[in-house]
């Protein structure tokens, strides 16, 4: 099995000894045969390949973390989250970008800032105010982002010295990237409005219920 060509778009052409070669390979690789097969014909690290959207068959370089400026972070965030606008400011940031074969493209991003609650000591504890991952991507793509991100942020509040972080998720998520970057699920809010007689404010977010979820920094 031959790798001939590899495209910016991620599409690539392989070439096998006969027909009935290809379709075996492509059936029965594993993820180190495909990488095994371009780091050999090529000399190009992978992560996998995968089927996409259209039935058709990519290349997925990895995820690179990245550096992101609160000006991109708020315009990504805007452009694809699906229910938050972006927070005004933030204390720092993360990206994380997708080699497409020519260029890296912004596939997610996370903004941290100081929790929203006011009974939470800003001194102490930092909050995850927002997490986005690109959503038309394949699946396949954008793999693991989330909680890449999540663990990041964690290391970074870490290392600045908070000894704790937070972030809430609607009470309809799994929270599944938070479990597997070692958050764990420590209050339920009540949701509601933050508009009140004596301030009004507008809503920009759902007003349902939340699960609150942490990650202790120190012992």
């Amino acid at each position: 099995m031959e790798l001939l060509e590899v495209w910016d778009d991620r599409d690539f052409q392989i070439l096998p000894c006969c027909e009935g070669a290809m379709q075996e390979f492509v059936a029965l690789a594993d993820r180190e045969m495909w990488k095994d097969l371009f780091w050999m014909g090529a000399g190009l690290p992978i992560r996998q390949v995968y089927d996409d959207d259209l039935g058709g068959v990519k290349v997925d370089y990895g995820l690179t973390e990245c550096a992101v400026t609160l000006a991109q972070a708020k315009q990504f965030v805007k452009e694809w989250h699906r229910h938050h606008q972006p927070p005004i400011g933030w204390k720092w940031g993360h990206g994380l970008a997708s080699w497409t074969g020519e260029k890296d493209q912004l596939i997610a991003v996370v903004m941290v800032g100081r929790p929203v609650a006011r009974a939470i000591n800003h001194r102490q504890v930092v909050e995850v105010n927002r997490l986005c991952v690109h959503p038309d991507l394949d699946r396949a793509l954008v793999w693991n982002a989330a909680s890449q991100l999540y663990g990041r942020a964690a290391r970074e509040a870490k290392r600045k010295g908070f000894k704790k972080i937070i972030t809430y998720t609607l009470e309809s998520e799994s929270g599944v990237s938070l479990k597997a970057a070692g958050w764990t699920p420590e209050a339920r809010t009540k949701g509601g409005s933050w508009n009140t007689p004596a301030r009004s404010r507008q809503d920009k977010g759902p007003t349902c219920r939340k699960i609150r979820w942490a990650r202790e920094l120190t012992k």
